[in-house]
């Protein structure tokens, strides 16, 4: 994951992060984008706006990411 703009929700996660993706869209990048992802082209992986977050990948089977992710969102 590549880190486009801070954010309480991404606070531990890093550039260069991993995360589990399952399945075949991809929002595309813009000025909703929390980080993003390239495979094949680059796509939104953490979206927020206003008080609306999403993540385009799987917290729950991305590891440490994934529990921190969680965290992040419990603690907003």
């Amino acid at each position: 994951m590549q880190v486009e703009r801070a954010s309480p929700l991404l606070a531990g996660i890093e550039d260069g992060a991993f995360a589990y993706f399952v399945h075949s869209y991809a929002a595309p990048v813009g000025d909703y984008t929390l980080a993003s992802c390239d495979y094949g082209g680059a796509f939104s992986a953490i979206v927020r706006r206003d008080n609306f977050h999403g993540a385009q990948f799987h917290p729950e089977r991305s590891a440490a990411i994934g529990a921190r992710l969680l965290q992040n969102f419990i603690a907003l």
